[in-house]
């Protein structure tokens, strides 16, 4: 039972109606069929019973008597399916015919049906010439239970078929029912799985029901996410446009003037305005290129790319950087491994792990990157011993603008990042058809691990 209520309570809503509908009208058309054969049934015995007290009153009519003899067509004595006897007042048998089973019975109880084991009887006293005698008119019961019989065999045979045409039916209007949901469903997991809000579902406008009404409801939301979601773009895109040029003219003159200047307190003042304002300069650029790849038409320049040796070039020059921080760095890299691709944002993707991976690392830490491949993936790894993320941060790690302040901040301004890199990478690896996960502990270090498809045509 409880099997059948997990398997029930798991099926789909268009499937528990189809089946809630079929048994229903199963169950309607099954309570038709046996008032039917009842009331058949009824009908049936009322229908013998009237033609056996007709055919007795018809034959009372049809008795002559001569010579103390009884006179009755012989036609008649079997008639209807009906056996006609005539006995004396005595009851004695004088005249006709009657069933070969039928007992002897003597008890005439005249003008009502009587029923005899199998039989029904009727008896009419008349008075011939003042002779009295008794009409007894005799059918089988066998009869209405044939009858009743051959409407049971038949509704037994009926049923299942029924059955099957009443869940085929349920099945089709179902299904036109649910198709619009449907549709609907379909569009909304496009829109979530492609994240283009270009999409709409588009039903058919001449039908007014409440399905229909919420899809054109659900476009019209869709249209107005669309626009609200391009103004936003545009905007990032224009104040990261308009943000670059000053941050540049600040980089620039800062340096200048650190050059030119031998006051400590002032040197103090703008080292923290440089590093500031490479910080800006830095968001200000992944801003530009999120907000680029967030336009769903952007079509990535593509071209075939030896990842081996694109990968081998960056981890030699992170190796250097590495060495400085006191974090070793090693690396294995399959040859010639070849992808179709962009290749300044593969560039950027794979940088910023490496980046991360020596930014938020211990003294004298260690880091792994290693590259490989089978027939259709290529496989990329990177580990590091740093501070790690917590396990309640870590799903987190791929939204804009989040920083794990309670395990990489620390109050330490190297562990300070911008909260793009991650959401950068992920889009870069997704844009080129492929994955990217994480992995992570507070304190032991993290890995991140990604594939790409071989063929990305």
């Amino acid at each position: 039972m409880l099997f059948v209520k997990a398997r029930y309570a798991s099926l789909s809503i268009k499937n528990k109606l189809t089946i809630f509908i079929s048994i229903s009208i199963f169950i309607l058309i099954f309570i038709s069929l046996t008032f039917l054969i009842i009331a058949g049934k009824g009908h049936n015995e009322s229908e013998i019973k009237n033609t056996l007290i007709q055919t007795v009153e018809n034959n009372a009519h049809k008795i002559l008597l001569k010579n103390n003899q009884i006179f009755l067509d012989k036609e008649v004595i079997f008639l209807n399916n009906i056996y006609t006897a005539i006995y004396n007042e005595k009851g004695n048998f004088i005249y006709g015919e009657t069933p070969k089973n039928f007992p002897l019975y003597q008890d005439f109880k005249t003008n009502t049906v009587k029923k005899i084991n199998q039989f029904y009887v009727y008896d009419k006293k008349i008075t011939i010439k003042n002779t009295s005698i008794f009409i007894r008119g005799i059918v089988s019961y066998a009869r209405t239970k044939k009858t009743f019989s051959s409407l049971f065999y038949i509704t037994i045979i009926l049923l299942p078929i029924l059955a099957i045409l009443t869940t085929i039916l349920a099945k089709i209007f179902i299904n036109n029912t649910f198709h619009p949901i449907e549709h609907i469903l379909h569009v909304a997991q496009q829109i979530q799985n492609s994240k283009d809000l270009t999409l709409r579902i588009n039903l058919q406008k001449n039908n007014n029901d409440e399905i229909h009404a919420l899809a054109h409801t659900f476009d019209s939301m869709f249209e107005s996410l669309e626009k609200s979601f391009i103004k936003e773009k545009q905007f990032t895109s224009d104040v990261s446009h308009e943000l670059k040029t000053p941050t540049s003219v600040i980089i620039a003159q800062c340096e200048l003037a650190l050059e030119n200047t031998k006051d400590q307190e002032t040197k103090e003042a703008l080292q923290t305005i440089l590093w500031n304002a490479k910080k800006m300069s830095q968001i200000t650029s992944q801003l530009l290129l999120l907000s680029k790849a967030e336009h769903f038409n952007e079509v990535l320049e593509k071209e075939e790319i030896n990842f081996s040796e694109l990968c081998e070039i960056i981890a030699e020059q992170q190796q250097e950087i590495a060495l400085e921080k006191n974090i070793t760095l090693q690396f294995n890299i399959e040859p010639n491994i070849t992808i179709f691709g962009d290749s300044a944002l593969i560039t950027s993707a794979i940088l910023n792990l490496f980046s991360n991976a020596i930014k938020y690392n211990k003294k004298n830490g260690k880091i792994f990157f290693s590259l490989t491949q089978n027939k259709t993936e290529i496989f990329g790894r990177i580990s590091d011993t740093g501070i790690g993320i917590s396990e309640h941060d870590l799903p987190k790690i791929w939204e804009r603008f989040y920083q794990v302040d309670q395990s990489r901040a620390r109050n330490h301004q190297q562990y300070h990042g911008t909260g793009l890199g991650l959401p950068l990478v992920k889009w870069i690896i997704q844009a080129h058809k492929g994955n990217i996960t994480a992995q992570s502990s507070i304190n032991k270090g993290s890995i991140f691990s990604f594939t790409l498809p071989k063929k990305n045509n």
